[in-house]
C-alpha cells in the first residue's frame, strides 16, 4: 500500500479493504465514539455485512474503527499513547517493532497483530486491547483535527500470530476489569457535550449560569436526543421543560437560547435526517411561553411534604375510613394550592409510591376521586405525562385532624 495509493483511495475503499481483510469494521461519529443508538455490543460478536460498509461509508461517515478479539480473527491491538512508552517497547522487540503493522496516532502508536487471548491488560505504559474494545483506523480524521491516522507499516496479508508470554511483560502487568461500552461511551460523549456547551454558553445572553447549570445543559441534550425522527417533536418539547426548570434561565426570551438549540439541533441531525434548524428553531420559539411545567420542578415535592407533615385536612377526606385514600386527598389539595388557579399533573406510579400502593390501586383511587367529584380531569395521560387535575374540593380545615 504505496503513500500514491493511499492518496487516491476513499474512505470507503479502506473499509471494504479492511472488511475483505477479515476484520469488524465500524463507523465513527462525534469525537472518538460511535454514532447515538448504535449497538456497538451487537458487533462484538457479528461481523457487519459489506451492504452496511457501503452504506456507513459511501456517503455518510468520515472516520472508521475496528472491533478487537473474536470478531476480527483475534485482532489483538498494542496501543501506546506516548511515543516514549513505543519507544521503551521498540528497544526489545525491534524486529518486531520493523514488522508488525503499526498506526501513528496523534500522540503515539498502535501495533497490530493476532493472539489467542481473551482478556484486556494494562501494561506499565502500554494497553492491550484484546476483546470488545475498538481503535480508530487510517484514514480517520482524530478528534483534534489536526492529525490523522496514518499506518507508518500497512498491513501486507494475514496478521501474524504471536505468543505474548515471551515477551516477557507479565510481572508488569495488571488485568483491568472491562468497562460496560455502553457506559464508557455515554460519559465520552457527554464530557464532549459538556465542552462544546461552555463554548457557547457565552452567546445565550446570561452571564450568570454556574458550571453546574452549563454541566446540567448539557445532561439535558444528552437526555433529551432523539432515536428517529418521529421523536423530534416531543424531544423538543422536553428539552423545552429542562431548560425551563434552570431557573437561569427559564425567564429568558427563547431568542437569547438561540445558540443552544443550534447545539441540540446538531446533535440531533443524525437521527431527524436533513431537517433545517429553522423547523426545530420554529418549534421552540412557538413552544417556549407554553411550557408551564418545568422538567425538574419540585410541587409535588412540596406537596408530598406537607401533606404528610400536616395534620390539616380537607372537608372531602373525612367521607373516606381508607388513610392512603385521605393522603392522596391531601396531596391533591396542597398540589392545587400551590399551582393556584392551574391544573396539575399527577401520574398513576407517582401517586402509588406516595401512598406506598400498586400503580394499579393509586389509579382506581384517583378515577374514585373523579367519580366522587373531589377530582376533575383536565386532561388524560400521555406517553410522556401524566394526567392532569383540576381538585373541586374545599378548602383546608386547619382545626380537624386524622
Amino acid at each position: 500500500m504505496s503513500k500514491k495509493e493511499c492518496t487516491n483511495k476513499t474512505i470507503l475503499d479502506f473499509a471494504l479493504e479492511y472488511f475483505h481483510g477479515g476484520w469488524c469494521v465500524i463507523p465513527i461519529g462525534f469525537q472518538k465514539i460511535p454514532p447515538r443508538g448504535f449497538q456497538l455490543q451487537k458487533y462484538f460478536t457479528m461481523n457487519s455485512t459489506e451492504s452496511q460498509v457501503n452504506q456507513w461509508f459511501a456517503n455518510k461517515y468520515k472516520k472508521l474503527a475496528v472491533i478487537t478479539g473474536r470478531v476480527s480473527g483475534g485482532l489483538t491491538i498494542l496501543e501506546f499513547d506516548s511515543m516514549e512508552g513505543y519507544e521503551w517497547w521498540k528497544k526489545g522487540h525491534q524486529e518486531l517493532a520493523e514488522t508488525l503493522p503499526t498506526v501513528k496516532t496523534s500522540r503515539g502508536m498502535h501495533v497490530y497483530f493476532r493472539s489467542e487471548l481473551d482478556k484486556n491488560f494494562n501494561y506499565d505504559k502500554i494497553d492491550l486491547l484484546v476483546q470488545n474494545k475498538y481503535a480508530l483506523l487510517p484514514p480517520s480524521l482524530h478528534p483534534d483535527k489536526k492529525s490523522v491516522y496514518k499506518w507508518v507499516i500497512p498491513p501486507n496479508g494475514e496478521l501474524p500470530l504471536l505468543d505474548l508470554r515471551k515477551w516477557d511483560l507479565d510481572e508488569y502487568t495488571e488485568e483491568t476489569e472491562d468497562m460496560e461500552d455502553t457506559e464508557e461511551i455515554e460519559e465520552i460523549e457527554a464530557i464532549s457535550i459538556r465542552g462544546r456547551v461552555r463554548d457557547c454558553i457565552d452567546g445565550i445572553g446570561s452571564s450568570g449560569l454556574s458550571p453546574k447549570d452549563k454541566d446540567l445543559l448539557a445532561d439535558m441534550i444528552i437526555k433529551t436526543l432523539p432515536n428517529k425522527e418521529s421523536q423530534r417533536n416531543r424531544e423538543m418539547f422536553e428539552f423545552c421543560r429542562y431548560l425551563k426548570g434552570l431557573e437561569s434561565l427559564r425567564d429568558l426570551p427563547a431568542k437569547s437560547l438561540k445558540p443552544i438549540i443550534q447545539l441540540w439541533h446538531e446533535k440531533a441531525l443524525p437521527f431527524i435526517g436533513a431537517k433545517p434548524f429553522a423547523e426545530t428553531w420554529a418549534d421552540l420559539a412557538h413552544g417556549w411561553k407554553k411550557v408551564k411545567w418545568p422538567k425538574g420542578d419540585d410541587t409535588l415535592e412540596k406537596a408530598v411534604k406537607t401533606a404528610i407533615g400536616s395534620a390539616r385536612i380537607p372537608p372531602e377526606a373525612k367521607e373516606y375510613d381508607s388513610e392512603e385514600v385521605r393522603l392522596l386527598i391531601k396531596v391533591c389539595c396542597e398540589l392545587q394550592q400551590l399551582r393556584e388557579s392551574e391544573p396539575f399533573w399527577l401520574a398513576c406510579r407517582s401517586a402509588a409510591g406516595i401512598l406506598g400502593v400498586s400503580a394499579t390501586q393509586a389509579s382506581k383511587f384517583l378515577q374514585m376521586l373523579v367519580v366522587d367529584g373531589v377530582l376533575e380531569v383536565v386532561e388524560g395521560n400521555t406517553t410522556t405525562r401524566g394526567t392532569r387535575y383540576r381538585y373541586l374540593g374545599g378548602t383546608i380545615d386547619e382545626k380537624s385532624n386524622f
